[in-house]
């Protein structure tokens, strides 16, 4: 898995869309592309990405055998994926033609909602890239740290873990997550998140941040 954990908007991107048929219960693969010149995520990784403000179109999508008309389809939150420097991507399966690439019409107000991610049990290992080549993907608000969390301890599954927190070196008084070794075999799932000294996490509707951090994360 790669991903960037971070919460921000991405200021004057542009929001097209296209579609193509395909063979399958939905006729048409629509693809929703953004574009942002240096949106500083990740290329090749995931991210989850709210978008408000756009024109309504209306879309009957066929999920379960059941045909449903989805209006406002693209005011809403998805995960994309990153394609390069400055184009990201996410397909959506519908039962409707949308056509040739057009934008969007309305003023798309773009925001990375990626601050927070969940990973299943299991043992993984988290790489983080180099800062010297990679500035842009190793940026800090002053004090930040990842907190990891595991959820869903004990045999009910009802209990949050105590939470440990790690840093990149820019803390010294935490443990350094790159290159470590972690594992999770007696949860749910487990949260990485970004967190301030306190261990709060970034507000809902905050997203005014600096803090935008590459990270890959390899399953053991």
């Amino acid at each position: 898995m790669e991903t960037t954990l971070t919460k921000r908007t991405l200021s004057g991107a542009i929001v097209k869309a296209s579609s193509q048929t395909q063979s399958i219960a939905n006729q048409y693969l629509l693809t929703i592309k953004i574009e942002k010149t240096g949106h500083n995520l990740l290329i090749g990784g995931t991210v989850n990405i709210k978008i408000t403000g756009l024109s309504q179109f209306a879309f009957n999508v066929i999920t379960n055998g059941v045909s449903q008309a989805v209006n406002d389809f693209f005011n809403k939150e998805r995960i994309f994926t990153v394609i390069d420097a400055n184009t990201l991507i996410c397909n959506v399966d519908i039962n409707s033609s949308f056509g040739n690439e057009a934008t969007i019409g309305g003023t798309p107000l773009v925001q990375v909602n990626n601050d927070k991610i969940s990973l299943s049990s299991g043992s993984y290992n988290f790489e983080l890239l180099n800062a010297t080549d990679h500035a842009s993907l190793r940026v800090w608000d002053a004090n930040y740290r990842f907190k990891v969390k595991e959820v869903g301890i004990g045999s009910k599954e009802l209990y949050n873990g105590v939470p440990d927190y790690y840093s990149d070196t820019s803390i010294n008084t935490l443990s350094d997550l790159n290159e470590s070794n972690l594992s999770f075999k007696n949860c749910k799932n487990v949260e990485i998140s970004i967190v301030d000294a306190t261990g709060a996490d970034i507000g809902a509707s905050d997203y005014t941040k600096t803090t935008n951090i590459g990270l890959i994360i390899n399953q053991l």
